[in-house]
């Protein structure tokens, strides 16, 4: 099992390589379309400095007990301003905050014990639902999550996903359905996710509860089936169910991306 130090380290490799590409690359290609629909590269490096300021204080807040979340403000008031630049602040600006607030967060991460990062859980305050409790761990792996998969969505020749990455956030990603469902009521439905070089689960719903538990259903009504990178990227937005094998009832299979919208 991949601990929360070795997450951590694959974070910060992640920003130095992020790091080195953004310093090399002049204003026309930063402020051009990236391979997320709607997003400029500039869009999301204004989302991976936000993302490592909120880590940051969330990590910060969690070690003192504090409640805290992802967007103090709320999601929906304050997500806007942070795919931004702020006022009179240049894409320069941006990118300089951006290796700052890794490096701090970097150095954070760095100095947590070991057994920190599993027994060290967030505490959202009353009245600002948004992702739940987790542990530090869980944290480092969606800042992960972001580096990652935005790195590659700048279109800039970043490595590709890292086996780090990807054996911490299957199962996470998977175990955590349940809280991402779009489901209001349905018949009884079930999948099997089968990865080729990993733990499969089975994803059921009854009554618009889902239930996720490892292993295969016996009476699923669909297998879908790839690599845990193809698999955790059907989750993620990125790999359309049609590039998986599939076998079942093709109807059930359809409705998984529409049940489960990615993050």
């Amino acid at each position: 099992m991949t601990s929360g130090m070795e997450i951590a380290a694959a974070v910060a490799m992640r920003h130095r390589e992020l790091s080195r590409v953004l310093e090399t690359i002049d204003l026309e290609t930063l402020l051009g379309e990236s391979e997320l629909p709607g997003w400029s590269r500039l869009t999301i490096v204004c989302h991976l400095r936000y993302g490592a300021q909120a880590s940051e204080q969330m990590t910060s807040d969690a070690l003192a007990d504090l409640p805290t979340g992802f967007y103090p403000g709320g999601r929906a008031a304050q997500r806007p301003s942070t795919l931004q630049p702020a006022p009179d602040e240049s894409a320069a600006d941006v990118i300089q905050s951006f290796n700052e607030s890794s490096a701090v967060l970097d150095e954070t991460w760095s100095h947590i014990p070991a057994e920190a990062w599993d027994e060290t859980t967030t505490r959202e305050p009353v009245g600002n639902p948004d992702l739940g409790s987790f542990t530090l761990k869980e944290l480092a792996i969606l800042r992960l999550t972001e580096v990652e998969v935005h790195g590659t969505d700048l279109d800039l020749g970043l490595s590709d996903w890292s086996d780090t990455f990807i054996n911490a956030a299957w199962p996470m990603r998977v175990t955590w359905l349940p809280r991402r469902h779009s489901i209001s009521k349905s018949s009884p439905i079930s999948w099997n996710l089968v990865p080729t070089d990993g733990p499969a689960f089975n994803v059921s719903v009854r009554q618009a509860e889902v239930t996720v538990s490892e292993g295969t259903g016996d009476n699923a009504g669909v297998v879908i089936s790839g690599s845990q990178a193809q698999l955790l990227g059907m989750l993620l937005g990125r790999v359309d169910i049609s590039r998986l094998a599939v076998s079942g009832n093709e109807v059930t299979a359809l409705q998984f991306p529409n049940a489960f919208l990615p993050p």
